[in-house]
C-alpha cells in the first residue's frame, strides 16, 4: 500500500464516527447546538480530526528522514493546512458575526474575553504538561539547559507560544510533539482586533476596550517572530461569510441541498490543483465552500448528524491532544521499531489510536472543556459584581 493512499484516512473516519456514536449524551449535545450555528457546529470535529490524518501522515516521512515537512501528497496537506484555514474562517464568522450584533446589542468585552480564556486556557496548560513531562523524561529528568533558560522556554510555552515553538529543555522534538499550537497565537490576535474591529463598523465601543485592543495588536505583532499574511486572509474569508450570510437571499440559495455539491467540488479542486492552501486561489474555494456551510448548507445532513456534533464539541481537545498521542505511540512505545514500519503497518497502528484518541478527549471535553466553559457566567457575575462594589 502507498503510504499516501486516501483509503486509510476513509477507514479512519469511518472509525472515529463508529467510536463517537457509542459515546452518551449525543442527544443533549445535539439540543444545545440547535440555538447557535448548526452546521459550523458540526464542521469543527472532521476539521480537528482532518488535523490528525495530516500529522499522521507526516509521523510516516519523519521517522524515516528526521525532518518535520508537509507530506508528498496534496491530499494529506490540505487535510492539515485547509483545515486550519478554515478554522480561522470558523473564529472570524463566530465573533465578526457578534461584532455586526453589536450595532443594535453592544458587545459584553468583559464576558467576551472571560469566555476566551475559560476556552483555550485550561486544556492547553494540560498540554503544556503533557510537553514539559515528556521533554523531562527523554532527558532523564535531568535539565540539560540553565535555569534561567528553562524558565524563559517554560514563560513561552504558557504564553501559548506567541513569542515562538522553543525547545523545552533542550528537546528537539517539540513541533511532532505539540506543533498544532501553532495556530494559537493567531486566534489570540485576530480576538485582541475585534474592539477596534467593533469601531470600523461604528458600534458603541468603549474607549478603555479600544485602548486595550491598540495595545495587544502592537505587542503581539512584535512578539510573534513571524505574521503571515495568507494565514490573516483566512481570517478575511470569515468576515466576508459573516456578511453574506446576513443576507436573507444569499442564505435562503446557498442553503439550498445542491450548493452541497458545489462544497465538495470547492474542497476537491482545492486539493487536486494547488499543493497548498496558502495560495489566493486556493483561499477563495475554501471562503466559498465555508460560506455555503455558514449560511446553513448542512452537505445533506452530515453536519447536523448528533455524531458530527459530539466530535465537534471535541474538536479543541482533538486538536490539541493527538500530537501527545503520536508522539507517545511512536516516539516512547514502538520507539525505533516505528521506521521499520510499512506502509500499512504505520496505518494500521494509527487506525488502532483513533478510538484511544476519541475516548481521550470525550473525558477530557466532560471533565476539563465543559465543567470551565459552564463556570464563565458565574465568573463573570462574581468579577462585574467586584468591579462595581471597588471603590
Amino acid at each position: 500500500m502507498d503510504a499516501t493512499s486516501l483509503w486509510p484516512a476513509v477507514a479512519a473516519l469511518l472509525l472515529a464516527v463508529g467510536t463517537a456514536t457509542l459515546l452518551p449524551d449525543i442527544g443533549h449535545l445535539r439540543a444545545t447546538s440547535a440555538a447557535r450555528y448548526s452546521c459550523i457546529d458540526g464542521l469543527r470535529g472532521y476539521l480537528a480530526f482532518a488535523v490528525f490524518l495530516s500529522h499522521s501522515s507526516i509521523w510516516y516521512f519523519y521517522l524515516r528522514s528526521g525532518t518535520w515537512d508537509v507530506p508528498p501528497s496534496n491530499f494529506y496537506t490540505h487535510l492539515g493546512q485547509s483545515s486550519v484555514t478554515l478554522f480561522f474562517m470558523i473564529t472570524a464568522f463566530l465573533f465578526w458575526s457578534k461584532l455586526l450584533d453589536g450595532r443594535v446589542q453592544p458587545v459584553d468585552w468583559s464576558r467576551l474575553y472571560l469566555s476566551r480564556v475559560f476556552r483555550l486556557v485550561p486544556l492547553y496548560l494540560l498540554v503544556v504538561i503533557g510537553v514539559v513531562s515528556i521533554a523531562l523524561y527523554r532527558a532523564g529528568f535531568r535539565l540539560q539547559e540553565s535555569m534561567a533558560s528553562f524558565a524563559l522556554h517554560m514563560a513561552s510555552w504558557l504564553t501559548f507560544t506567541i513569542p515562538g515553538i522553543t525547545p523545552v529543555n533542550g528537546f528537539a522534538e517539540t513541533i511532532p510533539l505539540a506543533g498544532a499550537v501553532w495556530s494559537l497565537p493567531y486566534e489570540w490576535l485576530f480576538y485582541a482586533c475585534l474592539p477596534l474591529g467593533s469601531w470600523c463598523l461604528r458600534a458603541a465601543t468603549p474607549t478603555s476596550w479600544l485602548l486595550f485592543s491598540a495595545a495587544a495588536v502592537v505587542t503581539l505583532t512584535t512578539v510573534m517572530p513571524d505574521v503571515r499574511g495568507p494565514v490573516l486572509y483566512a481570517f478575511g474569508g470569515g468576515i466576508a461569510a459573516a456578511s453574506l450570510a446576513r443576507v436573507d437571499a444569499i442564505r435562503t440559495r446557498l442553503a439550498h441541498r445542491v450548493w452541497g455539491l458545489v462544497v465538495v467540488a470547492c474542497l476537491g479542486i482545492t486539493m487536486w490543483l494547488f499543493p497548498t492552501a496558502y495560495t489566493f486561489p486556493a483561499l477563495m474555494l475554501l471562503t466559498g465552500a465555508f460560506t455555503i456551510i455558514a449560511c446553513g448548507n448542512s452537505i445533506y445532513g452530515i453536519l447536523e448528524w448528533p455524531t458530527s456534533v459530539l466530535l465537534s464539541e471535541m474538536g479543541y481537545s482533538l486538536y490539541l491532544l493527538h500530537s501527545l498521542l503520536l508522539f507517545a505511540a511512536y516516539r516512547l512505545v514502538l520507539g525505533e521499531w516505528a521506521s521499520t514500519l510499512s506502509a500499512a503497518e504505520h496505518w494500521s497502528i494509527v487506525l488502532g489510536l483513533v478510538p484511544v484518541l476519541i475516548l481521550l478527549c470525550f473525558a477530557t471535553f466532560r471533565l476539563i472543556e465543559q465543567p470551565t466553559m459552564a463556570a464563565v457566567p458565574r465568573c463573570h457575575a462574581w468579577l462585574v459584581a467586584h468591579l462595581n462594589s471597588s471603590p
